[in-house]
């Protein structure tokens, strides 16, 4: 990884470190709040990136709604096709940022170049806070989302278990995706999401 003073813009640095109020000084000084580095990151990307362990804490969110509030675009893509709320999710941020993120307009069903969405990501962080949120916002827009299982038997054949709008209990049936690359997720017409995940 670069030096990031070399290979972002002030705006991007500061946002990726969380000081807001250098964030304020920069954006009231006229700097490109959806402008990008050479990775395709803009502010709000480098902030949800940036983010790690659970949850994030009150400076990150006000950070995050200043950024939006700003016209930051929710649904940018970084080089990897990844949005701010998939890095939210990777990086465990936690529901209110997913929610802050969700409320701005950022889409929980759109995928990365690999094919995987923000859901994909939480369901590997395994954070069901995030997910339940992740899951409201898709029934809220209309879709059903459908998570298939496949599991070892007690008599070692392959067990599948289907949840419809719930997903899986990690108590009962902790659900750990390969990579993804092994999941199918598909969005379309019938405006179900489906998630084919490996336990």
């Amino acid at each position: 990884m670069g030096d990031p003073l070399l290979d972002s813009s002030p705006l991007i640095s500061a946002a990726a470190s969380c000081k807001l109020r250098l964030v304020r000084l920069l954006v009231e000084g006229g700097a490109q709040v959806n402008g990008r580095n050479p990775r395709g990151e803009t502010p709000l990307l480098a902030a949800c990136k940036a983010l790690r362990g659970e949850p994030a804490g009150p400076e990150t969110v006000k950070l995050l709604t200043y950024l939006l509030q700003n016209k930051a675009y929710p649904n940018a893509q970084d080089r990897a096709g990844r949005s701010a709320l998939m890095y939210a999710c990777m990086e465990r941020a936690g529901a209110q940022v997913a929610s802050t993120l969700l409320a701005a307009g950022a889409d929980p069903s759109m995928e990365d170049y690999s094919g995987a969405s923000a859901l994909v990501y939480a369901i590997n962080a395994q954070h069901q806070p995030t997910l339940k949120v992740l899951m409201d916002a898709c029934r809220a827009r209309g879709r059903d989302i459908i998570i298939i299982a496949t599991e070892m038997g007690g008599n070692g054949s392959p067990v599948t278990r289907r949840y419809l709008n719930v997903p899986p209990s990690p108590d009962t049936s902790p659900v750990s995706c390969m990579s993804p690359s092994d999941i199918i997720l598909k969005t379309g017409e019938k405006r179900i999401n489906t998630i084919n995940l490996e336990v």
